[in-house]
Order: C-alpha cells, then sequence, then structure tokens
C-alpha cells in the first residue's frame, strides 16, 4: 500500500474505532428497562470507556513510537473484536461494563497510534492529517450512532446486529494494517519498552500546551454529554421511533461538526477556535432552550449548530496542539491530547448522571449547557493569551 492510500486507510480505520465508540448510545435505553440501571450507572458505563482509554494511553500512548504502528494497530483491533463480542452477548448491567472497559482500552491504544500515523503520512508542509484525524472522529462518531439507532429500531436483535456488523468491519480492517508501510525505522524490542509510556509535552512549551488545551476541555464535554445523556434527552422529546431518534441526536452533533471541519478547513487554527466559541455558546443555548420548553425541532436544530461550532473549535486546538509535537514524539504528544480530551468528556458525564438521577435530565441538561459555554468562552479568550 502506498503512502498516499495509507493516510486515507488509517483516517477510515479511525472512524471505524468511532463508530464502535457510538454505537452502544442508541441502545442504553433498552438495557436500563431490561435491567433496571438509573441514569448514573449509565453515564458511569461511558466513563468507564473513557477511563480505560486514558489509562491506555497513560500506560502504552507512546509504544507505537518504539515498535512500530502495525503492532500497535493489529492489537488494537484484536481487543476492540472482543469487547464488540461482549457486548453483543451481554447478559447484564456488568458485562456492559467488562465490554465497554475493553473497548475502552482497544480505542486507546489505537488513538496515538492511528494519530501518529496521520501525521507519518500526510504531505509534508500540510496539516491535512490533524484535518483528517478530527473528520473521521466526528463522521465516525455520527455514523455508529445513527446506523445504530436504525438497526436497533427496524432489525431484528436490536443489541447484536450492530456489534456483529461492526465485528465484520474490524476483520477486514486487518489486512490493510498489514499491508501499510512502517513509518517507525527505529524499532525497539517488545520487552524493552512494555512499561508504563509517559504522554510528553514537547520541552518549553508546556504553556502553550495548557492554554492550548482548553479548546479540547470545550469540545470534549460536548461530545461526552452528548454521546451518554444525549439519546435519553432527545428520546424524552419525540414520539415515536426513540432509537433512531435517539441516534440522530448524537449524529446531528458530530455530523455536523465533520461537515464545518471540511467547509472551513482553510481557516486558521486561532480563528477556527474564535469561530467555533461564540457558535458553541448559540449551540448550547438553543438545546437548554428547547428542553425546557420541550420543543424537538429547536432541539436539533441546535445541536446542529452546536456541533459545528464543536468541530471547528475541535479542529482549531488538534491543529495547534499536533503542531507543537516533535516527530519522534508524536505518539506520546498525540496520547497526552487525548488524556486530557477523554477527561473532558468522562468526568463531567457521571456528574451530569448524579445530576439527573436526583434533578431530571432537564437540570442536567441546563447546567451541562451553562458549564459547557463557560469552557467555550475561556478557550476563546486562551488564544489571545499565547501567540
Amino acid at each position: 500500500m502506498s503512502r498516499s492510500a495509507s493516510f486515507w486507510f488509517v483516517g477510515a480505520l479511525y472512524a471505524l474505532f468511532l463508530m464502535a465508540s457510538t454505537a452502544p448510545s442508541p441502545m442504553y435505553s433498552i438495557y436500563q428497562q431490561r435491567w433496571g440501571f438509573t441514569t448514573t450507572v449509565l453515564t458511569e458505563v461511558f466513563a468507564v470507556y473513557a477511563v480505560a482509554i486514558l489509562a491506555a494511553l497513560l500506560l502504552f500512548g507512546s509504544l507505537s513510537d518504539h515498535i512500530g504502528r502495525r503492532p500497535v494497530l493489529l492489537a488494537a483491533l484484536a481487543l476492540e473484536i472482543v469487547s464488540m463480542l461482549l457486548l453483543a452477548f451481554a447478559p447484564a448491567v456488568g458485562w456492559l461494563y467488562a465490554g465497554r472497559a475493553l473497548q475502552g482500552l482497544a480505542t486507546g491504544v489505537a488513538t496515538s497510534a492511528i494519530s501518529g500515523s496521520l501525521l507519518d503520512f500526510q504531505r509534508p508542509g500540510s496539516n491535512h492529517g490533524s484535518l483528517l484525524n478530527g473528520v473521521a472522529a466526528a463522521f465516525g462518531m455520527a455514523l455508529g450512532s445513527l446506523l445504530a439507532g436504525a438497526l436497533v429500531q427496524y432489525v431484528p436483535g436490536p443489541t447484536l446486529t450492530s456489534y456483529l456488523l461492526l465485528v465484520l468491519g474490524l476483520a477486514v480492517a486487518i489486512p490493510g494494517v498489514l499491508a501499510m508501510p512502517e513509518p517507525v525505522a527505529h524499532r525497539r524490542k517488545l520487552r524493552e519498552v512494555l512499561r508504563p509510556q509517559r504522554p510528553s509535552i514537547p520541552a518549553g512549551k508546556g504553556l502553550a500546551f495548557a492554554l492550548m488545551a482548553t479548546t479540547l476541555l470545550a469540545s470534549w464535554i460536548v461530545g461526552g454529554m452528548f454521546m451518554s445523556l444525549g439519546p435519553s434527552v432527545a428520546k424524552g422529546l419525540v414520539e415515536g421511533s426513540p432509537y433512531l431518534i435517539g441516534g440522530a441526536a448524537v449524529a446531528a452533533l458530530a455530523g455536523f461538526g465533520g461537515l464545518s471541519q471540511l467547509v472551513l478547513s482553510g481557516v486558521d487554527s486561532r480563528r477556527a477556535v474564535r469561530i467555533g466559541g461564540p457558535v458553541m455558546v448559540l449551540g448550547l443555548a438553543g438545546v437548554a432552550t428547547s428542553t425546557v420548553e420541550h420543543q424537538p425541532v429547536v432541539f436539533f436544530t441546535a445541536a446542529a449548530v452546536l456541533g459545528t461550532g464543536w468541530g471547528v473549535m475541535f479542529m482549531g486546538g488538534m491543529r495547534m496542539l499536533t503542531g507543537l509535537a516533535s516527530p519522534e514524539h508524536r505518539a506520546g504528544t498525540s496520547a497526552l491530547i487525548y488524556v486530557v480530551a477523554y477527561l473532558s468528556a468522562s468526568v463531567p458525564s457521571v456528574v451530569l448522571g448524579v445530576v439527573s438521577t436526583f434533578f431530571g435530565l432537564t437540570a442536567a441538561t441546563v447546567v451541562f449547557a451553562s458549564a459547557a459555554a463557560l469552557f467555550a468562552a475561556i478557550a476563546v479568550v486562551s488564544t489571545y493569551l499565547h501567540r
């Protein structure tokens, strides 16, 4: 496989992993009815996935810099397939925790290797690696949630079919990984590097990283909320086809996030954050208002507006942060980027789950919208503090 073809293949592979990450979202209400757990448990299941990703990034985030991209990606695919099978045949809520934890480990192992590969294979002097990273993530999440919602709604075996189709896609990806060139030239033996790998900030760039990381905080708190509670909020607003509607909530956010990155790909990274922040605040205000007033049309319109700002904010932040990485530390720096991202997604989601359990989904949505709008404003201000 050529380097150009490998670039697009790796982007498609990342989309596939992110499709798998959002596929359970439309099924959470089925699991709740089947096993009778609370909204807090629902957000904990999401948080277990994010915490497992963090563990994988902290332990193995730089591994592909040392032993090569291909071995790490093959291991991640194998883990992801096992996790899909656990979720497909889960007989109780405990299996959801186990399946999502294993899926988080697989995604975390794959994420830094894929991010490093995109930078390895991109055309020299371009930002196409960061762009494809964000677009693949957004469209992968949108397709995973929407297709799973449609399959759950209209196909027999609502908690089985989506997972088995994903297993098939993951298995088909294995020959592609074997065919791609290995961009890491100087590799070490596994036994020499199989120990905790510390995600790294390039020397002298700690302040820049901290300021730029506020963009991830702003964008990923939105992603975390929509992937955990978004389907439940949408289902409460719309009569009929609840599972498809639940998947459409995530798809609206992520789909418009991907489109906005494609349309505004030529915008400077700092300007992208300055555009994305106000658009996010507008979308968040619409989401909160629609939930209080019980207006489903306003909710989905606001989700699309929010997704547009979310995508541009994420694109600008990722471009600035990955630009800090030196070639020999690409996976390590990418790992730290995603540590910040998944912390931003998981911790607020659990808090919102607790708020929802005690005060209801409407109150949790208003709290979420207010907090996310504040973080979006902070991210915009941060672009003026460091140049």
